[in-house]
Formats: C-alpha cells, structure tokens, sequence
C-alpha cells in the first residue's frame, strides 16, 4: 500500500463579488483544496487612511501565517471616504463579514484584522455585529478615530495640503481602492514557495511607470488629519473607546492584538496604546522598537523573522501570531 502525500496543497487566490453598495465590492480570497470546512477565515481590511490602498496589499508574513494553519484569508474591498461616510464603511464591513461567516457554504468563525485604517472597520465588527469575530488584530492599525490624537491639528508633510490640492479627489464618484500591478506592497502569490516559505527567487516584472492612485490620492488623509475632521467623516458610527472609568469591557469582546511601531508617525502610538489600557486583560499590545508606521508590510516569515531579539523588527509580529493562535486555539501545520 503506498504512503499518502502529505505535501499541501497550492495555496489558490480567486477573486468574488461579496455585496454590491452602489458599486460592486470583490474580495480576494486566499486559500487552498486541503482546509478544513470548519476553518475559521482571516478577513482583512487593507491600509490607506480610508481614503485610498487597495485589498491588493496584503503582508506576505500574514498570507504565510493563515497558510500553515490552513485559514482562508479574505482581503476585502471597501468605498472610500469623502465619498463613503461612517455607515457605508461599516455596511461595506458587515457584509465582507457575513460572506465571510459562510465562506464555501460552511458556518465560519472569523477573525478581523487590518492594517493602519483598515483596523478601523475591523472594530465596528465588534462593536456591532452578533455573533462578534473571535479574535481581533491590529497591524499599526487605528481601532477608534475618536481620540486626541485624531484631534490635534497633526502635519505630516512639511506644509499642509491645501483646499485646490484635494478638490479632484473630493469631485471623484463613489469607489474602493485601486493598486497598480506589481508594486511592492501588492502580493503576489509567486512570492511563496509551494510550501508557503519566501520563494528566494521571486523577480516581479517591470514596475509601471505611471504613479498610481495611492500616490496622489493619500493627501487627502493628510489633509483630514490636519484640518480634525476624520472624527465628523466617521460619524456616530465610530463610539470610541474613552468610555468612563467605572466602564467595564463587555464579556463577549474578542481578544485584541495590536502590533505597533514607537516611532510611528502616522498613527501615534498613543492611540494603539490607550485603547489597549481601556481593554485591559483582553488586550495584547506588541511594541515593535524602533518602527515606523506598517514597518511589516513586505516582511515575510523566514527563518530570521523568527528571531524573537528585541532588535528584530519581526519580533512583535511573532508575538502577536502566538497571542493569536492562543486567541483562536490553533497551532500551525508542522
């Protein structure tokens, strides 16, 4: 009798249609013939500041953890603010949610996660939704906009954006994020080996030689930041988390994970770290020394991420994984 093969199989990348809100929203989704039905899905919300990215750009070391512990992954559209207010970005989340929850026709637990912005939307699952998601994480990701920090007139680039430099972005229609094909941030699934290790040999071809939408259009978070008026773009939608002393976590609030780099401009880690001290036990918080704003994204699980040495950047990353597996109950495939 010959041995079964236990080499897994291909992770598969295929692309749906989860809602249609004025447009039609399409997720990718990542997985591969051999998962179990009953596998909880990672849904992921990508990173732009709510105003631009793409569900394109998912972190390879991401894409490799739900590969070896053999959760499919969906990366989710969602409409774009000034365009989209509060209540379509959690409509937009709620169904990339409830298509998740019956991926392939099987009752799924999920787990939420986004990186920078996308974080955001992850939370309002939690907030709002029934059954919650199991596990939430946080990739430098903003889980509230209602804090100080999201009101304190902060510039990024050297002066502020102005009212004329905005306006073709605010005259814009409704739409979700766009990337260009083969930037770095994109994933590509030649980047793995059919084992799910970095392939060492991956070359993406040519890079385009226009500048793509991400580029242009990420003033605008410039602009909002400055001006404080990401607290009025999201609405009452967004309850915050600077609840009264005497308030007490709700019981069926799902373990938190943040990763978060000191030196991140972007988002303060203020914000990260204040919401983690309102959650108490049921937060995670992974200090990533000397990092800046989604210092992982193109970071990868090879065998020096792994080093858990404070001075690995990848350090808080692996932290993060094994508060998640504890979080969800999981050990990767050997």
């Amino acid at each position: 009798m010959g041995r079964r093969s236990t080499k897994p199989a291909l992770l598969q990348k295929t692309t749906q249609v989860f809602a249609v809100h004025q447009i039609p929203l399409e997720c990718d989704v990542y997985s591969a013939d051999d998962y179990p039905a009953d596998a909880p899905v990672f849904l992921f919300f990508h990173s732009g500041g709510l105003v631009c990215g793409a569900r394109e750009a998912v972190p390879p070391w991401l894409v490799q953890t739900c590969y070896r512990r053999k959760w499919p992954l969906i990366s989710a559209s969602y409409r774009l603010l000034p365009q989209a207010d509060g209540p379509a970005l959690y409509d937009d989340a709620k169904a990339a949610f409830g298509f998740s929850q019956t991926l392939g026709g099987h009752v799924r637990r999920v787990i939420a996660g986004g990186a920078s912005a996308g974080f955001f939307l992850a939370t309002l699952l939690a907030h709002y939704e029934t059954p919650k998601p199991i596990a939430l994480l946080s990739i430098t990701g903003i889980p509230t906009f209602r804090h100080p920090f999201f009101n304190s007139s902060k510039l990024i680039p050297p002066d502020p954006i102005t009212e004329d430099e905005i306006e073709p972005f605010v005259a814009e229609p409704v739409s979700v994020g766009k990337s260009v094909a083969n930037t770095l941030d994109v994933f590509d699934i030649d980047k793995l080996r059919p084992d799910g290790a970095r392939n060492p040999i991956y070359k993406p071809t040519a890079l385009p030689s226009r500048l793509d939408q991400n580029s242009t259009r990420g003033l605008l978070y410039d602009y909002y930041l400055y001006n404080n008026m990401y607290c009025d773009l999201a609405g009452t939608v967004d309850p915050g988390f600077l609840w009264p002393r005497e308030f007490k976590v709700p019981s069926q609030w799902p373990v938190t994970i943040f990763i978060q780099g000191d030196q991140d401009v972007d988002v303060s880690p203020r914000v990260s770290i204040d919401v983690a001290a309102k959650l108490g036990q049921t937060a995670v918080y992974c200090e990533a020394k000397g990092q800046e704003h989604l210092f992982e994204s193109r970071s990868f699980l090879d065998s020096t991420d792994m080093n858990q040495n404070e001075g690995n950047p990848m350090a808080a990353v692996v932290r993060a994984i094994e508060a998640l597996d504890k979080a969800v109950g999981a050990s990767p495939e050997s």
